[in-house]
């Protein structure tokens, strides 16, 4: 038995002693049932002995010599634990007669089969004791590897995901991107100063971007402040057209989100709900934190949604590739809904992912909060 099991060294020799001694003593009282002098006590006492050094032989030599030969062959290993037992036990019937020489093992015949008998005894307890063992640190072994495997499939898994998230957010930046230049390039001609102002705050969004590109979570406070920097794009292309209502409670802006996450669904109001309406439209932005979970909704009171929410969440647009961000980062925490607007008229796009992250009072957006006109 080697020292890595349940108990301390010290705790297996009083359990190896006990059981020892306990086998002993049936052994010697089953031979003095069939004996004719009967029970005597040197027979049992003899019996007692020899169990233990039959049995501290194989407690010795197991934990010895076990976990040290396990980088031999089979027939090395056996021969070397063999011996080791045979000689352990031989020696210890020895010492044992020596320091009691008692009447029942005067002959020096019976001393040598009694030996023996130990011998063969060791052996045999022996080999049960090495089998347990070798199927033991054989199953541990195997148990390692595969832990070892879980571990290697976990960190794939993670690469996995990490490239996952970063091809999904390299589909949705050029598409805000190309809407940017296109928004830059129909006010270069009528409004230069517009233009200019558009080119700066492209600029700050190209650095958060950037800054983001590794899909660690950010604050939600930054997240809302790139979105404002993107709305004010929008108010430069479509005017008095977009009006913008944010309703941020302070509890729910410390809390961490994938970057790029609230862009899509802030271009999709715009774009699918406003852009068509002659008169425009006012998109609300409403975070708060509920329960252990964050709730983002972005509503707006436009188009609406004519063709069914299932044609604007689709993979490789924008709606999709944050369904897909989420299933990916949060599994079955994180949900992207769509629905129809709670006015009556527009669409409703709900999040809903863990709360991560610290809490704390809600950074001021730049600028006043825009309502409607």
């Amino acid at each position: 038995m080697s020292r890595k099991t349940g108990f301390s060294l010290p705790v297996q020799v009083l359990l190896w002693g006990a059981g020892n001694t306990a086998v002993g003593a049936v052994v010697g009282v089953a031979v003095g049932v069939f004996r004719e002098g009967g029970l005597e006590s040197p027979v049992i006492l003899s019996s007692v002995l020899f169990g233990n050094v039959v049995g501290f032989t194989v407690l010795a030599s197991s934990v010895a010599l076990f976990p040290r030969l396990r980088a031999l062959g089979p027939v090395a290993r056996a021969a070397l634990l063999g011996l080791a037992l045979v000689a352990g036990s031989v020696a210890g019937t020895a010492l044992v007669l020596y320091l009691f020489p008692l009447y029942v093992l005067s002959d020096p015949t019976e001393n040598f089969a009694v030996a023996a008998l130990n011998g063969i005894l060791a052996l045999v307890v022996g080999s049960v004791v090495y089998a347990y063992e070798g199927l033991r640190w054989r199953l541990a072994t195997s148990l390692r590897e595969v832990e070892e495997v879980r571990l290697v499939e976990a960190k794939l898994r993670e690469e996995a995901a990490r490239a996952e998230l970063a091809a999904l957010q390299a589909q949705i930046n050029p598409h805000f991107f190309f809407n940017t230049l296109n928004t830059i390039a129909s006010l270069v001609e009528r409004d230069p100063r517009a233009a200019e102002e558009v080119v700066q705050t492209l600029a700050d969004l190209f650095r958060y971007t950037f800054r983001v590109a590794d899909s660690a979570p950010v604050p939600l406070a930054e997240e809302l402040e790139f979105v404002q920097g993107y709305l004010g794009i929008e108010r430069a292309r479509f005017g008095e057209r977009l009006r913008v209502v944010w309703d941020v409670a302070p509890e729910s802006s410390g809390a961490h989100v994938p970057g790029l996450l609230l862009q899509p669904l802030v271009e999709n109001a715009v774009i699918h709900g406003i852009a068509p309406v002659p008169n425009g439209g006012t998109v609300r932005i409403m975070t708060r934190a509920v329960g252990a979970d964050l709730i983002v909704e972005v509503e707006d009171d436009g188009a609406g949604l004519p063709g069914g929410a299932r044609n604007l969440v689709l993979d490789g647009h924008g709606l999709g590739n944050v369904r897909r961000r989420l299933r990916t980062l949060y599994g079955d925490r994180g949900r992207l809904e769509l629905l129809g607007a709670s006015l009556g008229r527009g669409a409703l796009a709900r999040l809903r992912i863990p709360l991560v992250g610290p809490t704390g009072a809600a950074a001021p957006l730049r600028g006043p909060t825009e309502t409607p006109a």
